[in-house]
């Protein structure tokens, strides 16, 4: 991967609170009215239009379908077969709930052709579920043609990427909404617990375990298929198209993390290595993801925070969890189970339970949560940004990453002066395709 040094850029470590934004969510605001039009449409929803239709596409097109009033009015995709199938799949939801079908005009092909969808009159509302490599371009593309977006995370892949989506959080502030894909700030037992944490009830943290052990994720590529096309298909196993494991898929542990602790870190160590994941189709060798991570983080003050992760052939196992130990107790939580906080000792008089139940950690109903919460700022007006905090969790990731790949000690502020920029050089204009798919 080439790499090429830029003039270093001011990256300010202050974070705008993804809690008043969660806390927006968890009260009156999700309550989303039918009758409000936006735009110039005469309808009273919003349009939404996709960009990526792999699996997260549909997931997330699915959802914004069970939990608010949005129609799914366009689809892109560089793959026909991904268009076809993600057409008839929303599409039969979107008539179960009595909305329209997806229209064969707003089907468009190519990687170029999200710029015809982000122009059309039908979309309000983008969702971007593309390679992360191409996160940066497809949210510049949609604010800048008025839209508002949800773009899944991570918002880039490499330092340069994280710089851009932050300036474009400052140029569209206030115009339309950016909503960043980190559900779990909008989840009732992860909000029950960090409020706990903020209000200082375990005191001043001094240490914090996290990990995310998961099964290794499934390969798209078929027999017969082009190195580049299986590549493409394949990009969760692509360092520079998804970040590496620790970018893509660990980013929301790492996030927790920032929002406990209110800021970023100062510096990483670390390794990494792949020593179940040898190849998969259409991967450069070079390019190959990790299979897992084992890092630690240093904070302001003095306070480590380890992060373990790994991707391998196990099925059906699956452990996500973060505990911070405090001077007074500590905070746990665990993806399924409920967020609890334990105290050390109570004061004298006090009558409080010595383990509080912050609620139970229930990422699916979090994902409905924040697509109300999204649609909630674009009718009252009262835009959402989230590019700065989706950026600085990213670059945390990076800075972790950074560390493990070079096998020593990075600081944040060296990372961010490297800047760090991936080319993929892949001549996409291969795969064909440039605007409305033909459904002949």
């Amino acid at each position: 991967m080439k790499k090429q040094t830029t003039k270093p850029t001011d990256a300010s470590q202050s974070r705008r609170n993804f809690v008043k934004t969660a806390a927006g969510a968890g009260a009156g605001l999700l309550i989303v009215p039918s009758a409000i039009a936006f735009g110039s449409t005469a309808n009273s929803s919003l349009g939404l239009g996709i960009i990526g239709c792999g699996g997260r596409g549909n997931y997330d097109g699915g959802e914004f379908l069970n939990n608010t009033d949005v129609r799914v009015t366009a689809l892109m995709d560089v793959f026909e077969d991904r268009l076809q199938s993600t057409r008839a799949n929303l599409s039969k939801q979107s008539e179960a709930k009595g909305r329209p079908a997806i229209p064969e005009a707003n089907l468009f092909k190519g990687h170029k052709s999200y710029e015809k969808l982000v122009q059309s009159k039908d979309v309000d509302l983008v969702l971007v579920t593309s390679p992360p490599y191409f996160h940066p371009e497809h949210l510049e593309a949609a604010v800048s043609a008025g839209k508002h977006v949800y773009l899944e995370k991570p918002v880039a892949t490499d330092v340069t990427g994280c710089l851009k989506v932050k300036s474009i959080g400052k140029k569209y502030d206030g115009k339309v909404s950016m909503h960043v894909g980190f559900q779990k700030r909008y989840d009732e037992g992860y909000r029950g617990m960090i409020e706990r944490i903020h209000k200082g009830e375990i005191g001043d943290i001094v240490l914090g375990q996290t990990f995310y052990f998961t099964n290794d994720l499934g390969r798209q590529n078929k027999p017969g298929m082009s190195d580049l096309e299986a590549r493409i298909r394949n990009w969760v196993f692509d360092r520079a198209l998804s970040g590496d494991i620790i970018t893509e898929q660990n980013i929301h542990i790492i996030d927790i993390v920032n929002w406990a602790m209110r800021t970023n870190p100062i510096k990483a160590t670390g390794t990494c290595g792949r020593g179940l994941r040898k190849e998969v189709g259409g991967v450069p060798a070079d390019y190959l993801c990790s299979d897992h991570f084992i890092l630690t983080y240093t904070y302001p003050g003095d306070v480590h925070i380890s992060f373990n992760s790994n991707q391998f052939k196990n099925r059906g196992y699956r452990q996500q969890g973060e505990r911070f130990f405090g001077s007074k107790g500590a905070a746990e939580s665990f993806q399924g189970g409920p967020a609890t906080i334990n105290y050390n000792q109570l004061e004298e008089g006090q009558k409080v339970a010595d383990k509080v139940d912050c609620g139970k950690v229930d990422l699916h109903v979090a994902v409905g949560t924040k697509m109300k919460a999204l649609v909630a700022s674009i009718q009252s007006g009262k835009f959402d940004n989230q590019c700065e905090d989706g950026a600085n969790t990213t670059l945390t990731t990076i800075l972790g990453r950074t560390a493990a790949y070079k096998g020593t000690e990075v600081s944040w502020e060296k990372m961010i002066k490297s800047g760090e920029n991936w080319n993929l050089k892949l001549n996409l204009d291969a795969l064909g395709g440039s605007g409305a798919v033909s459904m002949k």
